[in-house]
């Protein structure tokens, strides 16, 4: 089951070579067959304007407010109802390797939620900071997605004794399982949970469904001052902003149908 659903990770997400690779050989295949020949014309037409549109940015941050919903960033100290622990979720990492060096550095969304982890550093009054992922790269010698986030976090000035590393889990769900044991001996679970906007709903279930009582503050999914210009071109940005899309919403259903979170 998790070789094919790893499978479908690369098949489907739209930043995927594999995923424009399928959309083409779809289009090939329609163009090579008689009967169909007429069709492939209009298949390409269909591809290119709904890729156009979707990537624009104009449409992609609709997207992602549709798909996360209200989900709420804190604003004030108050906000956290004592919750002295927040909780940066991972979101994938890349581990470089040459001539016996190592580099391992975190996603374009990884970035934000670590950005947000190091606000609610700030904002909060120096709590504890766990920094969540494991090892999901499939090459020898892949680091754990944590340790690049503690990096980051250390050069965004979080001190190392404020950062607690998990670098066991490999999934969402994981993640909740393994930080709800590593909370089991303190009286209040109480924590604030950092991800990305489209994953916040899930995650949240999850969490919730392993006993904690988890606080959204959602990251950003943009710099700021960025995608305010050439609104309706399709740009890189656009792509990953409907990647996440993708993504959280095919994991969502595959969530409910594991009977991980509510239907």
């Amino acid at each position: 089951m998790q070789a094919v659903v790893d499978i479908l990770k690369l098949a489907v997400r739209p930043t995927s070579v594999t995923f424009f690779i399928g959309l083409l050989g779809v289009g090939v295949a329609l163009a090579f067959v008689r009967r169909t020949a007429r069709l492939a014309r209009w298949y390409f037409v269909a591809v290119f304007l709904s890729l156009w549109m979707l990537t624009a940015p104009a449409c992609a941050e609709r997207l992602v407010a549709w798909r996360a919903g209200a989900i709420p960033t804190l604003a004030t100290a108050a906000d956290a109802r004592g919750a002295a622990v927040v909780v940066v979720l991972g979101a994938g990492n890349m581990t470089f390797q040459a001539r016996g060096l190592t580099l391992s550095e975190i996603t374009w969304n990884g970035v934000f939620r670590v950005l947000e982890g190091a606000r609610l550093y700030r904002l909060l009054d120096k709590p504890t900071i766990v920094v969540s992922g494991g090892v999901t790269g499939r090459d020898a010698g892949a680091r754990p997605e944590a340790e690049a986030m503690r990096d980051a976090m250390l050069e965004l000035g979080v001190p190392p004794d404020h950062i607690v590393l998990e670098t066991e889990s490999k999934n969402t769900r994981e993640e909740a399982i393994i930080i709800a044991r590593m909370l089991a001996g303190r009286a209040s679970q109480r924590i604030v949970l950092v991800t990305s906007p489209t994953h916040m709903p899930r995650s949240l279930a999850v969490f919730r469904a392993a006993g904690l009582d988890p606080i959204p503050s959602a990251a950003a999914y943009k710099s700021d001052h960025s995608l305010e210009r050439l609104r309706w071109l399709p740009s890189d940005a656009g792509l990953v902003l409907l990647d996440s899309v993708v993504y959280d919403t095919a994991a969502t259903w595959y969530y409910k149908a594991r009977g991980w979170i509510p239907r």
